[in-house]
């Protein structure tokens, strides 16, 4: 038999070339353990996690978004953002990662201490002031491997995004808060975001979107793309989505603590029109009273809101309804006057009348004698003809104040017309996107 020295060589070639082929096909074909799938997969050598999966394929990876509330907390005006806990759940496929055949599970699930190893998108949320992991008691986020390479990514998350509002009809105002997604370190040239084609936002079920918040219903939200740069400059462009939610204010609240009290402070201030005349600490009194309560309300009131350049609808109403407060203790102050110019009429009147009376008694005309008034004038009792009939001035501060108790509620009513049309109809309700 003879022997060539070239079979070692050739023995050890075809060793090589084996093993080669094995690295390329992965594990032989056949029902593997998920462990050892999951090693063979996970292989530093082989998979590099610092690279998207169509990096070297100059295409970009397309990533699906879809975003599933858990709760939508609160939403502040003051500081203009609101909260919201929610699984941000990404799918993508990674040729990398494909084990067809290689096992009879229909997914692999992968531990988070070994999801560093895998490549996930650079999502971040724009608008974020504050946000925060979930890591009682493990880290509260997932990943599934599925044999053609899909990847499914879901992580909890709890945020508080800018909401920029427009506060010129608060409180009667509908506020349009967004949530955008967006790429931080790949362009889209390499990476591009989408939303879930069928579910692309999804509420809890222990969710009500209508009972939600304390003083806002959620009455719609649209999901939608968009590309933006970091800068000024034209280019590059980053991978970007946008979810909007549409807030509708509750009036329920503030038609019981703000508008209900307004109103029956300024129809306390008309009890003054049916006092009498002579009631000038009780009509003081009064007119003062309301204007320091709706003064203090106003106060309250604005307190609890930013403070904006522009007026708010809650402004309108309250500045009117102090003037109408105010104008009540005007009318009050004008009727005083001519009550007083009255009373200086009168008594010039009856002076002459009695100096008149001494010098021509009346039982020579054959007149009955008139009433007398007695009245105490710097300290002593005088007895003066009291005339039958008003001064001009008592009688047009006695028709002042009828007047007044028509035309005070008839034009408050006017003016709660015009403003609940305005403000609820008639005020353009577009917001800042």
């Amino acid at each position: 038999m003879n022997y060539s020295p070239c079979l070692p060589v050739m023995v050890v070639a075809l060793v090589f070339f084996l093993t080669d082929m094995v690295d390329c096909i992965g594990p032989s074909s056949g029902n593997q353990t998920r462990l050892s799938l999951l090693t063979y997969l996970l292989d530093t050598e082989r998979y590099d996690s610092r690279v998207p999966p169509e990096y070297e394929k100059n295409v970009p990876t397309k990533i699906t978004i879809r975003v599933h509330l858990l709760s939508f907390d609160s939403v502040s005006e003051t500081r203009m953002d609101y909260s919201v806990e929610l699984f941000l759940t990404q799918e993508w496929r990674d040729e990398r990662l494909h084990f067809a055949n290689q096992t009879d599970s229909k997914w692999l699930e992968v531990d988070s201490k070994m999801m560093n190893v895998v490549w996930v998108p650079d999502v971040y949320f724009r608008n974020e002031k504050s946000g925060s992991f979930h890591d009682v008691t493990v880290p509260n986020k997932f990943m599934h491997l599925y044999p053609g390479g899909r990847v499914v990514y879901s992580v909890r998350l709890s945020l508080t995004l800018n909401c920029r509002m427009k506060l010129a009809k608060y409180p009667l105002d509908t506020q349009v808060c967004p949530m955008l997604i967006q790429s931080y370190t790949y362009t889209t040239e390499n990476v591009v975001f989408f939303w879930h084609p069928t579910k692309p936002m999804v509420f809890d079920d222990e969710m009500t979107p209508q009972t939600e918040l304390p003083q806002f219903s959620i009455v719609a939200n649209k999901t939608d793309t968009c590309e933006t740069t970091k800068d000024s400059n034209e280019e590059p462009t980053f991978a970007c989505i946008i979810a909007k939610f549409t807030l509708q204010r509750d009036i329920r609240y503030y038609i019981i603590q703000i508008y209900v009290p307004s109103i029956l402070i300024v129809a306390l201030s008309w009890v003054s029109f049916w006092l009498d005349l002579e009631a000038i600490p009780a009509r003081v009194s009064l007119g003062v009273l309301t204007v320091l309560t709706l003064n203090t309300h106003g106060s309250t009131i604005q307190a609890a809101l930013p403070k904006v350049s522009y007026i708010k609808a809650i402004d309108v109403w309250v500045v009117s309804c102090l003037i109408f407060v105010f104008a009540a203790l005007l009318e009050f102050a004008y009727v005083n006057v001519l009550a007083r110019r009255g009373d200086k009429e009168l008594g010039m009147v009856q002076v002459l009348a009695t100096s008149q009376l001494q010098r021509d008694p009346f039982q020579a005309n054959g007149c009955d004698p008139p009433k007398m008034l007695v009245r105490k004038v710097n300290g002593e009792m005088n007895r003066h003809i009291m005339l039958d009939g008003n001064s001009s001035s008592r009688a047009r501060a006695r028709r002042v104040d009828k007047i007044s108790r028509v035309v005070f509620p008839s034009c408050f009513a006017f003016f709660n017309l015009v403003y609940w049309l305005f403000y609820v109809y008639g005020m353009d309700n577009k917001k800042n996107d």
